[in-house]
């Protein structure tokens, strides 16, 4: 991989296509540039008539990296089971012979997208177009720091026989078209019903679960379900988007189209941060809801910090997740209380796990933490089991990993709770919850209602 720090444009660009053409493999060459500040969800709408079906958005709860993209150089289609390996190969491979002008620390090839929760489980129709796993390398990319600078990346593919003159110029003019589009106001669809699947045999399960718990099969196991909206006409991600950057902006709001379907969604799970050798993860576990005044919200904030089952849940995550990082880090930082984490309709026990590593890779993060206690549960070969035999749906990228990989193995990935599955007229909506030896099949099913909120909300509609 060849890093070049002084923008050559079109004479660097026809240097890449010389080496496609002599090694007669795909190369890319991958320009960033500063411009003027736009904002990125501007830019992803603007995206729509060119690009529509190769979106992509990405937004930390901090804004500390923003990234919408436009186009898709290249689409990483991940079917082997052992998906983690797969794409870290894949990625590789492809960068082996890439050019990248760079002008500055910000922007670089980036690739978006996650990865299925369960590669053992069969997939249903909806998630066809993700496979095991399903990342973009955006053709154009809006990258915003976290001091509102903007800069665009600008990808290409280079191939043997292929016009440089051509293949320049058109991306020069998708360009412009992108950076000089005005954005119309989108006129949105209507919510026409929202079905649950079988929520009595749901509530079943849980019980079921709760007394092999208690005959000690396990220790915790997460049980979701979904809902499906229909809608009367296409719906599009852009006005789902925008809800969730109004309403959960202190989540990491994601969307990730594939042809005609999107997942997407706002989740306040970390699940691993990479930068140089700073790891950051998060432990979320334990949830109650918002009150209705500062009083009430206070004293439902100091009930979640007291109680006894919560309390064991998130303790079983912290505890899983620090041992799966020990054999990663050389040194780990981790608090010995946990704190609230407060979101518009929920709080969490929330406990920050950061550590120190000489890990090339933030997919060898990735692959060892997934699924975490939050999502899967413990022991998690017996969880996993449970939940297959359990849920009658197939989760997709649901409570997976999902994020962004640069070229020098740095990123972050957050586990898609909070999420749903744009298709069409239709749209899957997601929720899960924790069950352990003092859990309640109802409170439970209530509980899910609350989590399933926010994108009932983002998509037009109402969930009691």
């Amino acid at each position: 991989m060849r890093i070049l720090h002084q923008s050559q444009g079109f004479t660097t660009f026809e240097q890449a296509v010389s080496r496609a053409e002599k090694s007669n493999r795909s190369v890319l060459y991958s320009k960033t540039m500063e411009i003027d500040t736009i904002d990125p969800l501007q830019f992803y709408e603007a995206g729509y008539s060119i690009f529509n079906g190769t979106r992509t958005f990405w937004q930390d709860p901090k804004s500390e990296a923003v990234f919408a993209g436009a186009g898709a150089a290249r689409t990483f289609y991940i079917e082997d089971k052992n998906r983690f390996d797969a794409l870290s190969n894949q990625w590789n491979a492809f960068l082996k012979d890439a050019v990248i002008d760079n002008e500055s620390s910000v922007g670089g090839p980036v690739i978006l997208g996650g990865f299925s929760f369960d590669p053992e489980k069969d997939k249903s129709h909806e998630w066809s177009s993700f496979k095991q796993g399903y990342f973009q390398l955006p053709a154009f990319m809006l990258t915003v720091n976290q001091y509102g600078h903007a800069f665009l990346t600008m990808n290409i593919v280079c191939n043997k026989g292929e016009n440089a003159v051509s293949v320049w110029n058109r991306m020069q003019q998708q360009k412009e078209a992108l950076l000089n589009k005005s954005v119309s106001t989108l006129q949105d669809v209507n919510v026409v019903s929202i079905k649950e699947y079988e929520p009595d045999e749901w509530r079943s399960s849980i019980t079921s679960v709760v007394q092999r718990i208690d005959n000690k099969e396990l220790e915790k196991v997460v049980l979701a379900r979904k809902v499906k909206v229909q809608f009367d006409d296409k719906k599009r991600s852009d006005s789902v988007l925008e809800k969730l950057r109004d309403d959960q902006s202190e989540s990491f709001i994601f969307s990730f189209e594939a042809g005609d379907s999107c997942f997407i969604g706002a989740t306040p799970e970390r699940l691993i941060k990479k930068n140089h050798n700073k790891v950051l993860s998060t432990c979320l576990a334990g949830s109650i809801a918002r009150g209705n005044t500062m009083e009430e919200d206070q004293q439902l904030g100091h009930e979640l910090l007291n109680d006894q089952k919560n309390l064991g849940e998130h303790e079983i995550v912290v505890r899983m997740i620090s041992k799966s990082l020990e054999d990663l880090c050389h040194q780990l930082t981790v608090p010995k209380q946990p704190v609230l984490m407060k979101m518009r309709d929920i709080q969490h026990l929330y406990t920050p796990v950061e550590g120190e590593t000489d890990r090339a890779s933030i997919l060898e993060f990735v692959k060892e933490l997934h699924p975490t206690p939050a999502l899967g549960g413990t022991p998690t070969h017996k969880a996993m089991e449970m939940i297959r035999e359990e849920e009658e749906m197939d989760r997709g990228f649901y409570a997976a990993p999902v994020g962004w990989l640069n070229a020098a193995g740095d990123g972050e990935f957050a586990v898609a709770i909070r999420s749903g599955l744009l298709s069409g007229e239709k749209a899957y909506l997601y929720a899960g919850c924790g069950v352990v030896r003092d859990s309640d099949a109802e409170s439970e099913y209530q509980e899910t209602l609350i989590k399933l909120r926010p994108m009932v909300r983002a998509v037009g509609g109402t969930i009691s």
